[in-house]
């Protein structure tokens, strides 16, 4: 008889403020992390609207520039979800991938 303990693991790294800055993630246009402030800190946040970046920054969140502050999570408003785009792929180096050269034999 066995008994087995799985707990699940989330990466986050911690902040200068006890701010968790979660890993970042993308689907075809965007990438996307979230970041988790603290009690005091979610009591500043706009109830009504997004944030802009002098403003998320002003709480203390730092970030790489070009996030925008994108989803208020109602539930968890102490939870900041960002995006930015993700760097557009160069229609020459597509074009050099997908190019055919014919050999003569």
């Amino acid at each position: 008889f066995f008994i087995f303990q799985f707990s699940v693991i989330v990466t986050m790294t911690t902040g200068p403020n006890d701010f968790f800055y979660s890993d970042k993630y993308e689907d075809d246009e965007y990438e996307y992390r979230h970041v988790h402030v603290t009690k005091e800190v979610a009591k500043l946040i706009p109830r009504n609207r997004l944030m802009t970046e002098p403003e998320w920054r002003s709480l203390g969140v730092q970030q790489s520039p070009g996030w925008v502050h994108y989803m208020i999570h109602e539930p968890e408003r102490h939870v900041l979800l960002f995006r930015r785009p993700l760097p557009k792929k160069s229609n020459t180096a597509t074009r050099k991938r997908s190019k055919v050269v014919k050999v003569r034999d």
